[in-house]
């Protein structure tokens, strides 16, 4: 039991921390973005990047060695639907990440860099319909948990 205990735990450590960077970046584009703030940006990514890992990487510990194993898993229909909306939001923060890099290389080049407002709206944008996705997942978990929809 210990063992599933610790398997949970960074589960949900790693969750956590990838909520806060996701909530990081969402606050840090409402700020115009020059050269620092695109480097802050990058960094918040990365977190993002370590912890969805983490979060997969504990996830998957869980499904095959965990106390309810891969069999209970893979019936459950939140289970997928968990899994879907994850790789939807990890689709979606490609864009994101690909901003952030492009905007530190032009800040390297240029000191009076400057994103542009509707820019960094449209990055906003995309960063706040991961974390309305991002809702979905706890409840697809909780549901998952139950055995709700086998």
């Amino acid at each position: 039991m210990l063992h599933d205990a610790a398997l949970s735990y960074l589960h949900f450590i790693f969750a956590l921390i990838l909520v806060a960077a996701l909530a990081a970046e969402a606050f840090m584009l409402r700020l115009p973005v020059d050269g620092r703030v695109a480097r802050l940006l990058l960094r918040i990514d990365l977190f993002y990047g370590v912890s969805a890992v983490g979060v997969i990487a504990a996830g998957l510990a869980r499904v095959f060695w965990g106390a309810k194993g891969a069999e209970f898993y893979g019936a459950q229909p939140f289970f997928w639907a968990k899994l879907a909306a994850f790789a939807v939001i990890g689709i979606i923060s490609i864009a994101p990440t690909r901003k952030f890099i492009g905007w530190v290389r032009q800040a390297g080049k240029d000191a009076a860099f400057a994103v542009a407002e509707a820019e960094v709206k449209g990055v906003r944008r995309l960063v706040m319909i991961e974390v309305h996705l991002l809702a979905l997942v706890p409840l697809f978990a909780a549901l998952m948990a139950r055995g709700i929809g086998s």
